[in-house]
């Protein structure tokens, strides 16, 4: 008897070719779970849309059209929520015209609405309900496109002057003094509008965009400089992290690493954030599906179908949120609106 024989014997089993063994294991599908519904599950009756996450995953803002999501009186631009997933507490925001922007904790969350004399921007504290208005220029001015830190001390704003000759700028709220920083320059010769900011997590960086040419800039508000950081094309900004800031051209997509200067290059594709970290990029395809990129490895995986703003990834790249028409996301859905989405790796 030979040698492998007897010790199949001993063993009291038999050898397994390479195809009859384990296939390898697969990982556990991601968590989807639909945001825009009441705290008891109730849908929403209107159409949701347009969100943003705290770093943690815990907290999401956004906008609907719905009348059912909280109770009580609803005033007539009563538009934003911020829902709290572990409590399924649904807080709506007043005096908000568009979809809020969120600091990491949930608790400051920046928003436009109505001020004395037009649109302003308001910072409301979630925790106490005490609403501010931020842009502090009054009746001759207003404001929109608010973007916040993680720790809900800086805001970012566009700064609209009534007079149609004065050109629109760029300025950074603190809220521990209680102050205004003018962020953007315009050109000597021109009175172009600089608009659409976006600010880094740690509320270093402030990405612009002139919108006269298209180029982008990027204020360091540490050292004070100011960089092009746009692909000599025509560009919007989508969202600037510590590392990198994702823009939109005519081409697609594209991801500078604002330390190297390397360009990555996305044809086609519509980015739609960019992880805090700068390592995550979200994009949505020619399909509409919202995809998720690591900027490292190149792995893809996508999320849904529909679409997402800046502000929508979360913990790692492990939380997504996006909006969707799409009625089979999850079990249940039949208001035959679009919802918001949260996402979860696991």
């Amino acid at each position: 008897m030979s040698l492998s024989a007897l010790l199949v014997a001993a063993l009291g089993t038999t050898l397994l070719p390479a195809a009859a063994q384990a296939a390898p294991r697969q990982p556990p599908a991601p968590k989807v779970e639909r945001v825009s519904v009441a705290a008891d599950g109730t849908e929403a009756d209107g159409a949701s849309r347009t969100a943003s996450i705290s770093g943690n995953g815990r907290y999401v803002a956004f906008y609907s059209d719905a009348e059912n999501l909280t109770e009580g009186h609803q005033g007539p631009y009563d538009w934003a929520f911020v829902k709290d997933l572990e409590t399924g507490e649904v807080k709506r925001l007043k005096n908000s015209m568009a979809a809020p922007v969120i600091s990491d904790d949930g608790r400051y969350a920046a928003h436009t609405g109505w001020g004395t004399h037009g649109i302003n921007v308001f910072l409301t504290d979630l925790s106490t309900g005490e609403i501010k208005q931020i842009d502090g220029r009054g009746f001759k001015y207003s404001a929109s496109s608010p973007a916040i830190s993680a720790n809900g001390r800086y805001v970012a704003y566009d700064l609209q002057p009534q007079h149609p000759g004065d050109p629109q700028r760029v300025e950074v709220y603190d809220r521990e003094t209680d102050t205004r920083e003018l962020i953007s320059d315009g050109p000597p010769d021109s009175a172009r509008d600089m608009v659409d900011p976006s600010i880094s997590a740690d509320g270093r960086h402030v990405a612009y965009e002139d919108k006269g040419t298209g180029q982008v800039r990027l204020r360091d508000r540490t050292t004070g400089s100011l960089t092009r950081i746009d692909d000599g094309t025509p560009s919007k900004v989508v969202e600037v992290s510590g590392r990198t800031v994702a823009l939109n051209s005519a081409d697609g997509a594209y991801v500078r690493d604002l330390r190297t200067g390397k360009v990555q290059r996305f044809a086609g594709k519509g980015a739609q954030a960019v992880s805090p970290d700068g390592r995550q990029l979200l994009y949505r395809d020619a399909e509409s599906d919202v995809v998720l990129r690591d900027l490292r490895s190149g792995h893809e995986v996508t999320v849904g179908h529909g679409g997402a703003r800046a502000g929508a990834i979360a913990d790692k790249g492990k939380s997504v949120v996006y909006s969707s028409d799409a009625t089979d996301v999850v079990p249940g859905d039949t208001n035959g609106l679009g919802d918001v989405f949260k996402w979860t790796a696991r």
